[in-house]
């Protein structure tokens, strides 16, 4: 009996020694990425120097509707035990912008899904192969509603967050995001832009600790003039469409699906489209435990901000349209199982998967677009943004771009065992600030 308890002993020390090490506390600026991170980022910045074409900046839209001709689970799967869904509360959509400039040209997408599937960024190489798109020029978004369409990830981890995959369905998705891509890209006529920022309060909380932590309560309004005569609002915020987030078994935009749909039907704009700002850490403003008057009350209230200050937004024509995508280099993966102890690479990439992941820049007139692999935390905009010159593009901060490496939170919260701290905390300290820097230095060249 003691050889065998030595023995399981021993098997259960191997085991553990190979599936686990401890956290990688190294600062940032002190890990091996970092200095490859700062040498890649001064190359793209010389490869592409800041500059000014002579030909104005057009620009189209379109929007294609999501249902796939079958079912599918609902990710989140939150308490749905697997079941796909069973009706259409409101239509789900991709919403694609084309902006183009003499011979340069760069696709936007907002899709009503939980992130944009890494597998269907793969795939829109080749579908947009013959159009001119491909990853390089196709900046893309999400809403982050919790009640879209599932079944896109072919990983353990995938399977728990975005059900058993399903290969119909990001040939679907890919499907769409072409088609809207191509409409849009048809409809290309110039255009004037002009942008404004509205402050939303009583629309948005910091969800992870409450009145200890910041809140970025700024709604990003981009107003799109087409000298066709028709105009779009593309708008960012930074609380979760989370309000059907469990048990609802009825495909839906969640808050900002409405909101969309108010500002189009009012006849404020002919399209709308948002895309999940710096989500990480904040909620929407709990006005009621019913989801439906919760729902109702966020819509109205993003819409109601929005409509009076549009007609007014001074727009103009710009010269300046361009597109860059940089690789994220990051430290080994530290999924943490306690506050010290994580799980080794190897085991985090067989249950997680292991894609590249990039930020995309979009700097369009005076505004750029800075989109991230990750639900980015609202609280690291005040640091973006504090050393940023008046006259510097103002930078505008989006999630769920086509890779995803969990929740970037504030690193004062690091340590939290909470579900972004702990369990969807998986690269390890400091990327909040790590980000910061990377986002502050392209944004502002």
């Amino acid at each position: 009996m003691k050889r065998l308890a030595a023995s399981i002993l021993f098997i259960v020390f191997i085991i553990g020694i190979s599936c686990f090490s401890w956290l990688d506390n190294t600062p940032y600026r002190e890990s091996s990425f970092y200095p490859a991170q700062i040498q890649l980022l001064d190359s793209i910045l010389q490869l592409n120097p800041r500059q000014l074409q002579a030909d104005t900046v057009q620009c189209g839209w379109a929007k294609v509707n999501l249902l796939p001709p079958f079912t599918t689970p609902i990710a989140i799967d939150a308490a749905r035990g697997g079941r796909h869904f069973e009706g259409i509360r409101d239509s789900i959509y991709v919403r694609a912008f084309v902006f183009k400039q003499g011979e340069e040209k760069v696709a936007f997408i907002s899709a009503d899904l939980l992130i944009v599937p890494p597998l269907v960024v793969k795939m829109m190489d080749s579908v947009m192969e013959e159009s001119g798109f491909s990853s390089s020029n196709i900046f893309y978004s999400a809403t982050h509603t919790h009640t879209s369409l599932n079944d896109w990830h072919p990983s353990l981890v995938g399977e728990i967050f975005a059900g058993k995959y399903d290969p119909r369905v990001p040939a679907h998705l890919a499907q769409c995001f072409k088609q809207a891509i191509t409409e849009a890209e048809g409809a290309c006529r110039p255009a004037r832009f002009g942008y404004t920022e509205v402050a939303a309060p009583r629309l948005v909380f910091n969800r992870l600790v409450k009145e200890k932590g910041r809140v970025d309560s700024t709604l990003r309004v981009l107003k799109i003039q087409s000298d066709a005569g028709k105009t779009a609002a593309l708008f960012t915020f930074s609380a979760h469409c989370t309000i059907f987030h469990e048990n609802a078994m009825n495909l839906s935009a969640d808050w900002a699906g409405t909101a969309m749909r108010t500002l189009e039907t009012s006849g404020v704009c002919n399209m709308a489209s948002f895309s999940a700002g710096g989500v990480g850490s904040h909620g929407p403003f709990e006005h009621s435990k019913n989801q439906e008057e919760e729902l109702n009350y966020m819509a109205k209230g993003v819409s109601e901000l929005i409509a009076p200050n549009f007609e007014d937004i001074k727009t103009d024509y710009t010269t300046r349209l361009n597109m860059l995508r940089v690789p994220l280099l990051l430290r080994e993966p530290n999924f943490r199982v306690t506050d010290n102890i994580v799980v080794r690479p190897w085991l985090f990439r067989k249950l997680f998967g292991d894609e590249p992941v990039f930020l995309h820049f979009l700097k369009l007139g005076d505004v750029c677009f800075a989109g991230t692999p990750c639900d980015f935390s609202g609280e690291l905009i005040y640091d973006i943004n504090k050393q940023r010159d008046k006259n510097a593009p103002k930078i505008n901060v989006t999630s769920f771009n086509g890779g995803y490496i969990g929740y970037v939170t504030d690193s004062r919260w690091y340590h939290l065992n909470a579900y972004e701290t702990r369990t969807m905390g998986w690269f390890g300290p400091d990327n909040g600030p790590y980000l910061v820097e990377i986002i502050q230095k392209m944004g502002i060249n």
